[in-house]
C-alpha cells in the first residue's frame, strides 16, 4: 500500500501501523486495544460506552473516562488529528481503503477472481498470492480471545481461506506443479474444510490415483463425525459417487470453481441440528 503521508494500519496479524515508511510505537496495551476497536468500527462513530466495555470491561467511573480520553489524545498526535474524530457520544476513524491491509486483501481478491473468471489465470493467481502475502499471522492476533474482535477475525480467516480456494482453482487452471502437495498441507491443516478436501480428492483422481482420493473422503467423513457431530454436505458426496464410478465430468477442469468455503462455513450450525452418525 501506498498511502503517502496517511497511516497504514495492519491487522493481518498483530496491530501495527506505520507512517511515512515508520512504525508508530503504539503504547501500552490499552492504547493499543482502543485502536483496536477504533478499527473493528473504522469509518463510523464508536460510542465512548463501547470502547469502555471492550477496553475496560466492567469498570465504570471518571477514572476510566480519563483514561479513554488520554489514549484517543496521544493516539491522536502520533497519527495526526484529522485521523481520529471526536463527537459528543464517541470516536470515529477515519481512513481509506488503502489504508488498511484487511481493505486491499479483499480489493486484491475479488480483482483476483475477476482475472481468473476472464481466463486471465497468470495475472489472477499473482493477485491472489499479492493478497494472501499480507497475511503476517492470524488478524487481530495479539487480542485472540476477545469478544469484541472475535467476529472480525473469523470473518477475515474465512476469507482468507477462500481466497486460498481460488489460488488454488487458478493454479490447477495453469497446471501448476505443486498443487497437490499444497492440498494435501491444508486439507491436514484444515480437516473439516470441505473445499480443501473436495480439491484434493479430484486432484487425486485427475493423477490417477482412485483409491486415495477415495480414502480422503472417508477420512474426512470420520473427522466430521468426531470433531463436529456433522455429516458431509451432499456436494461432498456426490463427488466421492462419481469419484467411485468413474464419471467422465471430473475431468473438466473447472469441475470445483463454483466451490466456496463460504458455503462451508456458513451451514456449519445449519448442519448441527441433522447431523448424525
Amino acid at each position: 500500500m501506498d498511502t503517502g503521508s496517511l497511516p497504514e494500519y495492519a491487522v493481518l496479524g498483530a496491530l501495527r501501523v506505520s507512517l511515512g515508511g515508520r512504525q508508530l510505537d503504539l503504547g501500552p496495551p490499552q492504547r493499543r486495544a482502543v485502536l483496536a476497536v477504533l478499527l473493528c468500527g473504522a469509518r463510523s462513530v464508536v460510542t465512548t460506552t463501547r470502547l469502555v466495555e471492550c477496553v475496560w470491561g466492567d469498570e465504570v467511573g471518571d477514572a476510566v473516562l480519563a483514561s479513554l480520553h488520554a489514549h484517543v489524545s496521544r493516539l491522536r498526535r502520533e497519527l495526526g488529528r484529522p485521523a481520529i474524530v471526536r463527537f459528543a457520544h464517541g470516536y470515529e476513524l477515519r481512513i481509506t481503503p488503502q489504508q488498511l491491509d484487511a481493505d486491499e486483501f479483499g480489493r486484491l481478491v475479488h480483482d483476483g477472481r475477476a482475472l481468473v473468471d476472464r481466463g486471465q489465470h497468470h495475472a489472477g493467481r499473482d493477485a491472489l498470492r499479492r493478497a494472501l502475502s499480507l497475511w503476517r499471522g492470524p488478524p487481530f492476533a495479539e487480542f485472540e480471545g476477545a469478544w469484541w474482535a472475535q467476529a472480525h477475525a473469523v470473518r477475515l480467516e474465512a476469507e482468507r481461506l477462500d481466497a486460498i480456494e481460488a489460488r488454488i482453482d487458478a493454479d490447477v487452471a495453469i497446471g501448476e506443479v505443486g498443487v497437490l502437495g499444497d492440498l494435501q498441507a491444508l486439507v491436514v491443516e484444515h480437516p473439516l474444510h470441505e473445499g480443501f478436501c473436495g480439491r484434493l480428492m479430484l486432484a487425486l483422481y485427475r493423477s490417477g490415483r482412485q483409491s486415495e482420493a477415495l480414502l480422503v473422503a472417508r477420512w474426512h467423513r470420520a473427522a466430521l463425525v468426531e470433531q463436529a457431530g456433522l455429516v458431509p454436505s451432499p456436494w461432498l458426496t456426490g463427488l466421492e459417487y462419481r469419484i467411485l464410478h468413474h464419471d467422465r465430468r471430473l475431468r473438466q477442469p473447472r469441475h470445483l470453481s463454483h466451490t466456496r468455503s463460504a458455503r462451508w462455513h456458513g451451514r456449519q450450525a445449519d448442519d448441527k441440528r441433522t447431523a448424525r452418525t
